[in-house]
């Protein structure tokens, strides 16, 4: 008699007790894999028990060093994952490369890090650099449950077998790409991006609209994508199948028509700001925020009026902290979104300073909007 697992969500929640409570305990690899990796293995419906299913310590060829865990296809790898001791630290090159490197060699396109907490998901096909291979990341007990159950939910047995995850890879792919474009116009102040903007507000001189984009932090979003819900699958089921990768496609179309809406209505926020944050009781300060970077600890502090300091200097962005701490590593100034990269702690849990934005703009404490038609874009105030 085979006993149904929990729905993810019970799952996740379940999952994220366990690794606060094992959190900086050491609890090693194998347990990390037995308490944490193949509870959520079973609940994505992969039966760990059955080796055409799930191949532990599985190797290409016998003198291959094994990956952790190979999830199957009609007996096939389709999947790797790489399984480390709860609390390892991802960010590690030497552990992204090694997973990399195991998919390569069996022609795996897909690949998976784990601590049993954090889930890199890598494209290891993808003709790009290690770091943008990563396709997805998040963390069970620091993320929003609703992004961690859709994220995972991507490696579900059923969602493999419908090749989700390439379709999701090849969406991404593009936006990343256009995104990337417009960022670096608005960085530029590149002149076709002005002469556009001049031709939507022709009051304005082209000097001012460089000064603009010069002072303006402009980020762009996407909608999340729906993933497909789990469902089984048997050899007899032709219709089923059928009805499936039309439940799918639906998905995909009802989601591009979200995105293309919100595109034509053009609504966006203007910033949330540190000092609103500290005003609205989202966060206290002084605040010490932290982050590890390339094997090294930076700390900052965020003090009372918004600012922040690092290296005895105060700046009024998050982000241009952010900017100079990784160049105190790299020895040159990176542009950083310092909302994604400063983390503090909130009752034992990291949280990053996005966190508290995001918390903040659920209750609709917004006070105005900035209508830039048809971009896309969500501008901000560098004082945030």
């Amino acid at each position: 008699m085979t006993v149904a697992s929990p729905p993810l969500a019970v799952t996740i929640a379940q999952l994220a007790e366990k690794v606060r409570k094992y959190g900086g305990k050491g609890i090693g690899e194998q347990n990390t894999k037995a308490s944490l990796i193949e509870p959520l293995l079973e609940c994505l419906g992969w039966d760990i028990r059955d080796l055409d299913s799930v191949h532990r310590e599985y190797r290409t060829k016998s003198r291959d060093k094994p990956v952790d865990y190979a999830l199957k296809l009609l007996r096939s790898p389709r999947l790797f994952i790489e399984a480390k001791s709860l609390g390892e630290d991802l960010s590690e090159r030497k552990w992204i490369s090694q997973v990399l490197y195991y998919a390569t060699v069996a022609g795996v396109e897909w690949c998976v890090l784990t601590d049993g907490n954090e889930y890199r998901i890598y494209n290891a096909s993808a003709a790009l650099d290690a770091e943008e291979k990563l396709f997805r990341k998040v963390r069970i007990a620091d993320d929003e449950r609703a992004v961690v159950s859709s994220t995972l939910n991507l490696i579900s047995r059923s969602n493999l077998e419908e090749n989700l995850l390439d379709v999701h890879w090849k969406l991404h792919f593009v936006d990343r790409r256009v995104k990337a474009a417009i960022s670096e116009m608005v960085d530029s102040a590149h002149p076709g991006l002005i002469r556009l903007i001049r031709k939507k507000e022709p009051s304005l001189a082209a000097k001012a609209i460089a000064g603009s984009l010069a002072r303006l932090e402009v980020t762009i979003e996407a909608p999340p994508m729906p993933v497909g819900m789990a469902r089984s699958r048997t050899s007899t089921s032709v219709a089923g199948e059928e009805a499936g990768g039309q439940r799918s496609a639906a998905a995909l179309k009802a989601w591009e028509t979200r995105r293309k809406a919100t595109a034509e209505g053009g609504r966006t926020h203007v910033g949330v700001t540190l000092g609103q944050l500290i005003s609205s009781g989202f966060l206290k300060a002084p605040l010490t925020l932290f982050r590890k970077y390339k094997g090294h600890e930076l700390n900052a502090t965020l003090l009372p009026d918004g600012s922040v300091e690092f290296g005895g200097q105060t700046y009024e962005s998050c982000s241009l902290a952010a900017g100079e701490a990784r160049g105190s590593v790299t020895g040159r100034l990176m542009h950083t979104n310092g909302w994604k990269f400063w983390q503090y702690d909130e009752g034992g849990v990291k949280r990053e300073l996005d966190y508290a934005r995001q918390q903040f703009l659920a209750r609709g404490q917004q006070s105005a909007t900035l209508r830039l038609k048809g971009s896309g874009f969500h501008a901000r105030p560098l004082s945030g």
